[in-house]
């Protein structure tokens, strides 16, 4: 999905992240009844330190969000 086709549906960039962290985000935004988009992307569309990411050889992925009560 694009990024403007994604703005246009109402969701928000919330994280960037993977591996146990994801989860957790998951987990707790399931909680808060907010919908949960994910997109895999690249360590070079990241912007940021990967290290981490390259050295666990972990899919990262982009966290959208929308609240459930907002989709039309």
């Amino acid at each position: 999905m694009g990024k403007e086709k994604i703005e246009r549906e109402g969701w928000k960039l919330a994280s960037t992240t993977s591996g146990t962290q994801l989860r957790r985000i998951l987990e707790m935004y399931d909680e808060l009844g907010v919908d949960v988009n994910l997109e895999e992307v690249t360590p070079e569309e990241c912007g940021g330190c990967t290290i981490c990411y390259i050295a666990d050889n972990e899919t990262i992925y982009r966290v959208y969000t929308r609240r459930r009560d907002e989709v039309a």
